[in-house]
């Protein structure tokens, strides 16, 4: 079976799949960079990471990838900010951002061209998501561990919100 590409921004990933960003130091540059070598999308888990440790982690995985590598990071993290302007500065090529919704975070990608991609737990942020200029988004129901606070199902959510956004 030929899945289809996935088109996120300027970035098309020859396999339809995005690497979770699980936890700190279990998804790191070697993992993302596997990911990214077999046409998906690899993502360093950036939350909690120190500044240099992540320049060196995306580094790392330039050196290993011609692949597409992003950031995955909760907007609930100590430096939030700060690790998303680092990750634009070493030329990441996405951030998906979760645990909470920070409007700045698409300025940051507009100003940088750098896709944006939060995670949503309801039709209302992913229209606000797709307003302020998401390159994607990522729907997430209750399953996920409530992480967005959502009682609410995927099988609820999928649809409602494939509805409401382009």
């Amino acid at each position: 079976m030929k899945l289809p590409e996935l088109k996120i921004g300027n970035k098309i990933a020859k396999v339809p799949i995005i690497q979770g960003g699980m936890a700190v130091r279990l998804s790191t540059a070697r993992i993302a960079a596997a990911v990214a070598n077999e046409g998906g999308i690899g993502l360093i888990a950036a939350s909690g990471m120190p500044t240099d440790e992540l320049r060196y982690e995306i580094r790392l995985a330039r050196s290993l990838t011609s692949g597409i590598i992003g950031i995955n990071i909760m907007v609930a993290a100590r430096g939030f900010s700060e690790i998303v302007k680092t990750a634009i500065e070493e030329g990441i090529d996405l951030v998906v951002a979760g645990a909470g919704f920070s409007r700045d975070m698409f300025g940051l990608g507009q100003e940088s061209g750098t896709p944006i991609v939060p995670i949503v737990s309801s039709v209302k942020l992913a229209k606000i998501s797709q307003r302020l200029g998401a390159a994607a988004i990522v729907v997430e129901g209750k399953e996920a561990g409530g992480h967005l606070g959502t009682s609410t199902s995927i099988r609820e959510l999928i649809p409602d919100i494939a509805k409401a956004v382009d």
